[in-house]
């Protein structure tokens, strides 16, 4: 089994800067996507932050086995998260500054996916496609129980975020495991993609392009880019292959 993986970033047509970044390594087996969060100066740097300490502290390790994966993705984002905060702290100018995050990690036939905000990874298999993990922000907490009612009526945005990197001293990271098979895709993606195609689309884009997924993060980017492009985006696809 291989995990091919291609990745693009794009600035949208509304926004003057990319506070979106991203890493996509098929050799290293590791995707990271990062959107540093609007309303908030420094995102791009808070992205920044998260996707070079990922890539560094993956690179600088052992050879993972398993078993390991998610310890090392624990303690390596908590200090991602202690470095933004220290960033802002020493930066008044940006203070504050956060990112959402999502890292897929492929270790023998496995992904491992940690996810911070409302950046997304999809599983798509046999025409089929999953949303893996779950947005972070009010609306879905007050959904659920875990916020009172009042929240939603004293905050304007319901989808403000209540989990991302900088945001808190505690990083409280979801973890995700798969087993993989080939035919299977992962899609991973910014909320620039999301907000602009409904999942129904996406999954309509992939299905007609699941044979040349090399093309496929610049065509959903122009997909979004067609209809308003209202944010950054930026998107990453991991294909499951037989070797």
């Amino acid at each position: 089994m291989r995990i091919v993986c291609y990745g693009l970033t794009d600035i949208g047509r509304s926004r003057k800067n990319n506070q979106d970044s991203i890493y996509v390594s098929s050799e290293d087996g590791l995707v990271v996507v990062a959107d540093g969060i609007g309303g908030r100066k420094g995102g791009e740097i808070a992205s920044q932050i998260a996707v070079k300490g990922l890539k560094k502290a993956y690179r600088e390790s052992e050879k993972l086995q398993p078993d390991e994966v998610s310890p090392f993705l624990i303690k390596s984002i908590d200090k991602i998260n202690q470095n933004i905060i220290n960033h802002g702290q020493k930066h008044p100018e940006v203070e504050g500054l956060a990112t959402t995050l999502n890292c897929l990690v492929f270790v023998k036939g496995r992904a491992y996916i940690s996810h911070l905000g409302d950046s997304r990874t999809y599983l798509y298999y046999r025409d089929n496609m999953w949303q893996l993990t779950f947005d972070h922000n009010i609306e879905n907490y007050v959904e659920r129980g875990w916020l009172p009612d009042e929240t939603l009526m004293n905050n304007p945005k319901s989808g403000a975020l209540v989990r991302a990197l900088g945001l808190a001293e505690e990083c409280d990271v979801d973890i995700y495991e798969i087993k993989l098979k080939p035919g299977e895709l992962l899609l991973t993606c910014s909320d620039g993609l999301t907000s602009m195609v409904s999942d129904r689309e996406i999954q309509k884009i992939i299905k007609a392009n699941e044979h040349q997924i090399h093309l496929l993060p610049q065509i959903l980017v122009d997909a979004a880019n067609r209809n308003g492009g209202q944010d950054n985006i930026t998107v990453a696809i991991s294909g499951v292959t037989r070797d």
